[in-house]
């Protein structure tokens, strides 16, 4: 098990461009990322790492953005579990939540709570949530819905 020093010169050298890079990317499979909020989102995905790493009994729930930078992160197999041994001494699973499973998405609310406290507690700001998708200018929905009536 790495110590805490160990862990954050780790993630303090991390390279994660190739995650960005993919994000940014026109043929990305989802929104694509512009590039100033996929550095954000690196630094918060790093952030939350962090967290994991300094909380290792606490189940912390990230964001959507977080959570879409992990799941390009598993991705590249080899590079996230060697990120993970580096890290944690140990592989991390990804759980995704059961929408219909009520106790599940009661335990996911007081869990991403206590990770919006302990990232304040940690880094001083709150947990930022990015608007990466593009806003229609005002009255446009409107006008899309008039001009489709059902």
């Amino acid at each position: 098990m790495p110590s805490l020093e160990q862990a954050k010169q780790y993630l303090d050298q991390l390279d994660l461009s190739y995650i960005k890079k993919k994000m940014c990317a026109e043929h990305y499979p989802m929104p694509r990322w512009q590039s100033e909020l996929a550095d954000v989102g690196e630094k918060l995905y790093k952030r939350y790492l962090w967290l994991l790493v300094k909380y290792p009994d606490q189940h912390l729930v990230p964001t959507r953005d977080i959570d879409e930078f992990w799941h390009n992160h598993i991705l590249y197999t080899q590079r996230y579990t060697e990120d993970c041994e580096a890290l944690f001494g140990r592989y991390i699973h990804h759980h995704p939540s059961d929408p219909d499973d009520n106790e599940d998405m009661t335990n996911i609310t007081k869990q991403f709570q206590l990770t919006q406290k302990l990232y304040q507690q940690e880094f001083g700001e709150n947990l930022q949530i990015l608007k990466r998708y593009q806003q229609f200018p005002r009255g446009t929905a409107e006008k899309i819905t008039a001009s489709h009536p059902s």
